[in-house]
């Protein structure tokens, strides 16, 4: 997900247009960013172990708040409400049948995560929903939005795969194990030698999304089964991954690529993908994304930083870095999700935008200050790294 930057004109789409009517200052201050600013939670106050609890509970209130919503925009057929503008007061009728997976991924890595049995059937549901959005393809199938290989989006089988994964992991059910391969054969078929993978089985290019998407899950697959058939393909695809983008680094393949480097990397011991994943975010710090900004949702980000800060040795300058700016972007983040019984958003300069539907919301989270509308990717990306810093936290030296 790339970064939103913010426009200095208000004309254009119906969205800029209202934010104009609403916003006269500029400035958009979403409920609870008072909590970033004032440092109520800072780890440096001078009760550290209050502070720290304060902190943990936070963590986990925000957890348990994203996944109930996840839980809430989960409609009949096991997909996910997919987006709300609050300054329109509707959605926007788009779709995307990636985030709809990667919604998926995130309730599985939740219900691997904290195994609770009410997330079970959930994640049931929307991994059978993708099975059903599924279509043959050679001796494979990949999931597809419109039933049709004009619909098919690697991405989305990717997410597939880890979501399935993820269920089966946790709950021993193997009912989708005939999909669970069809999806892996069909993504092992989109594989170019020495390269990454297609986008689709009739297009000639790439996706860095998806390069790190499919290389996460094959990792996770290959783990998962313990399949050592894999491993020699899995080594070329490593070496392809980090010769490419270790060159040519790309923002939408880093927080996936991360995350496959550090799996392999506890998978088989080799350090030179240590080594990837952690060059891959001193390249997110200094190259990437250099300039930190208050006006957008970067937890996509920290699904890459918090796997490398994990493999950094502590108190080296990278990992001093690392956690730094994973502090700072996590509390900037925080602050972006609505809470339970919130009304309105603060607009600043004493003006503020009434909403009877972020109740509805509660939990999700926002795409920036200056970017009132929550989107199924949002939650799921700001859930992953919220989990991830937990369990870094939790296993931390």
């Amino acid at each position: 997900m790339k970064e939103s930057r913010p426009r200095a004109s208000a004309g254009g789409n119906p969205q800029q247009r209202a934010l104009h009517d609403h916003v006269r200052t500029g400035r958009l201050h979403v409920f609870g960013l008072c909590v970033l600013l004032s440092g109520t939670f800072s780890l440096t106050a001078a009760n550290g172990a209050e502070a720290t609890n304060a902190y943990t509970a936070q963590l986990e209130s925000a957890a348990g708040l994203a996944t109930k919503q996840l839980l809430r925009a989960q409609e009949k057929d096991g997909l996910f409400t997919y987006d709300f503008d609050f300054l329109l007061g509707k959605g926007t009728g788009k779709n995307n049948i990636v985030r709809q997976a990667g919604a998926a991924y995130a309730l599985g890595e939740a219900f691997s995560q904290q195994r609770k049995s009410e997330l079970r059937l959930p994640l049931q549901k929307a991994v059978a929903a993708l099975a059903g959005k599924s279509i043959q393809v050679g001796k494979g199938a990949l999931v597809s939005f419109n039933g049709k290989r004009t619909g098919i989006k690697a991405g989305a089988s990717a997410l597939a795969l880890l979501s399935e994964l993820y269920y089966y992991r946790s709950s021993g059910d193997g009912r989708f194990a005939q999909d669970r391969e069809l999806w892996l054969r069909a993504l092992l078929a989109l594989h170019r030698p020495g390269a990454g993978f297609l986008k689709s089985p009739d297009a000639q290019e790439e996706s860095h999304y998806y390069n790190g998407e499919i290389w996460l899950a094959l990792a996770f697959y290959k783990q998962t089964f313990d399949a050592e058939h894999l491993e020699p393909l899995l080594t070329e695809i490593d070496h392809a991954m980090m010769t490419i983008y270790g060159t040519t680094p790309h923002i939408g393949f880093f927080h996936w690529g991360a995350m496959a480097a550090s799996l392999r990397f506890h998978d088989t011991g080799r350090e030179e993908l240590r080594h990837f994943a952690l060059d891959q975010s001193r390249i997110y710090l200094t190259e990437l994304r250099p300039r930190r900004s208050l006006n957008s949702n970067t937890c996509y980000s920290l699904e890459g930083l918090i796997p490398a800060l994990a493999l950094s040795v502590p108190e080296s300058s990278l990992a001093r870095s690392l956690e730094e700016r994973i502090d700072w972007e996590l509390r900037k983040n925080l602050a972006l999700q609505i809470q339970p019984n919130q009304n309105q958003l603060d607009l600043g300069d004493e003006t503020h935008l009434q909403s009877p539907n972020l109740k509805g919301y509660s939990g999700a989270f926002i795409a920036g200050r200056k970017k009132p509308f929550t989107r199924i990717d949002y939650t799921q990306h700001c859930l992953s790294a919220v989990l991830k810093y937990k369990r870094w936290q939790e296993t931390r030296p």
